[in-house]
C-alpha cells in the first residue's frame, strides 16, 4: 500500500441534470481531497427499460429521463471549465470514434484542466451499438487499431501511415503541439485478445468487480499475467496502471440494505450483468437467471426485452444472486474489500454505488460521504 492510489466516483450522466449542477458537485467530490478523478461514462441507451424505470422503484424517475445522456466529451469540457485542476476519466468504446478524432478530445480535455485525463477504451456493448448501427462484432479490432494509432500519433513529429484492420492512414499528422501532463488510454474489459492488445498499445487496464473479475485473488493473477505481457512486449510494467469499478450497495443500515437488494431495478441489473460472463456464477454456486451462454457486453438489450419477460427475470432473480452481484456493507466493509484489491494490484479504485438508484436524491450526498470516507481510509 506504499504506491500512489487513485481514486475517482461517477458523475450523473442524464440531461435532465443540470450542467452547473455536475460542475458544482464535480467540485465538491475534489474539495474533499480524497477522490482524483470524476468519472463519465459514454452511454447511448439507459440500462433500464420504462417497464422498471418508474416512480415506485426508483423517486429519482419523477424528474430523471433513463433514456436522455450526456456527452462525456462535452461533459467533461463543462466541467473542467468550472474546475481547471480537476481530475477526468472517461470511458467509451472503439466503435463510435476515430482515433484521430478520439485523441483529438483528449488532447483538449487534456488543454482545459491543469489535471490528469485518461479515457478506458472497451470492445463495445451490445446497447450502444446494435440499436445504433454499430457492429460490435469488429470492436476487438477496432480496439487494437484505436490503441495503436492514438499513441503513434501523439509520439509522432512527423507525418505517419498505418494499416490497420480497418484504419489506414497515409501521412497523417496531427501537429506538434502537446499538454502539459500526457492524457493516457487504458483498455475497458476482459478476455484474452482484449489482454493481449492492452499489453502491447493501452497505459493500463480497469474493469468492474466482482462483475468481470470475480475476487481478489483472480485480480492478483491478472495483475502478474498482464505486467509479464507489458514487459514481453518491451514496455516498463511498472508504469502499466491496474483499476477497478467497485460496483456495490453500501449503507450504515442493513435494513435498508435489504429493502436496496430487494428491488426490481436492482435484481433486473444483477441477472444481466451480476457476471459479465454468465458461466462464472458456477464459482459461487449460483445458478444463472439468463440463459446458458449469456455474456452481458453481447447479449444485454434492456430495449428488446418484453414487459412480461422483465416481470419474469426479477422474479427468478434471488437474493443470494443479488447479493453475489454487488459487494454490500458498511463503508469500513468497502475499505476492508479495496484494500485486498490493492494489494493485489491495484492502483486505480472507483466507486459506483447503487444505493442512491434506489433511495433516490435524499440518499445522493450520504452515498458521496460514504464512498469520500473509504477514499480517505484508503490514502490515510
Amino acid at each position: 500500500m506504499s504506491r500512489k492510489i487513485s481514486t475517482a466516483i461517477p458523475l450523473d450522466d442524464h440531461r435532465t441534470t443540470p450542467l452547473p449542477a455536475l460542475a458544482e458537485y464535480a467540485g465538491a467530490l475534489r474539495g474533499t481531497g480524497a477522490v482524483d478523478f470524476v468519472y463519465l461514462w459514454d452511454e447511448l441507451s439507459t440500462w433500464f427499460p420504462k417497464e422498471l424505470w418508474t416512480p415506485k422503484n426508483s423517486p429519482a424517475a419523477d424528474f430523471v429521463d433513463g433514456g436522455a445522456l450526456y456527452d462525456p466529451f462535452i461533459e467533461a469540457g463543462y466541467i473542467a471549465a468550472k474546475n481547471p485542476d480537476i481530475g477526468l476519466r472517461l470511458s467509451t468504446d472503439s466503435l463510435r470514434s476515430g482515433p484521430a478524432e478520439l485523441l483529438r478530445r483528449l488532447l483538449t480535455l487534456a488543454n482545459a484542466t491543469s489535471g490528469p485525463v485518461v479515457c478506458a477504451i472497451g470492445a463495445g456493448e451490445a446497447r450502444q451499438t446494435k440499436p445504433f448501427g454499430y457492429k460490435r462484432a469488429e470492436g476487438l479490432k477496432r480496439l487494437e487499431d484505436t490503441l495503436a494509432l492514438v499513441r503513434k500519433l501523439y509520439d509522432a513529429q512527423e507525418p505517419i501511415s498505418y494499416e490497420g484492420h480497418f484504419w489506414n492512414y497515409t501521412n497523417a499528422f496531427m501537429g506538434d503541439a502537446r499538454p502539459a501532463i500526457r492524457p493516457e488510454f487504458w483498455a475497458l474489459g476482459g478476455g484474452p485478445t482484449l489482454l493481449e492488445i492492452a499489453a502491447k498499445h493501452a497505459d493500463g487496464f480497469e474493469a468492474a468487480v466482482p462483475q468481470a473479475i470475480t475476487n481478489p485473488d483472480k485480480f492478483a493473477q491478472l495483475v502478474r499475467s498482464l505486467r509479464e505481457k507489458v514487459e514481453a512486449n518491451g514496455r516498463d510494467p511498472q508504469k502499466f496502471g491496474m483499476g477497478i469499478w467497485l460496483v456495490c450497495a453500501t449503507h450504515d443500515d442493513p435494513d435498508v440494505l435489504d429493502v436496496v437488494l430487494d428491488n426490481p431495478l436492482i435484481k433486473y441489473f444483477a441477472a444481466c450483468n451480476g457476471r459479465v460472463d454468465g458461466k462464472n456464477w458456477a464459482e459461487v454456486g449460483i445458478t444463472p437467471v439468463m440463459p446458458e451462454g449469456w455474456n452481458y457486453p453481447t447479449h444485454w438489450l434492456p430495449a428488446e426485452h418484453p414487459a412480461a419477460e422483465i416481470r419474469d427475470i426479477v422474479a427468478r432473480t434471488s437474493n443470494e444472486l443479488v447479493r453475489k452481484s454487488f459487494y454490500c456493507g458498511t463503508p469500513d466493509y468497502l475499505t476492508g474489500v479495496c484494500r485486498e484489491y490493492i494489494d493485489a494490484g491495484a492502483d486505480f479504485v472507483s466507486i459506483a454505488d447503487m444505493t442512491p438508484m434506489v433511495l433516490g436524491p435524499a440518499d445522493g450526498a450520504a452515498s458521496i460521504q460514504r464512498a469520500v470516507k473509504t477514499f480517505q481510509a484508503l490514502k490515510s
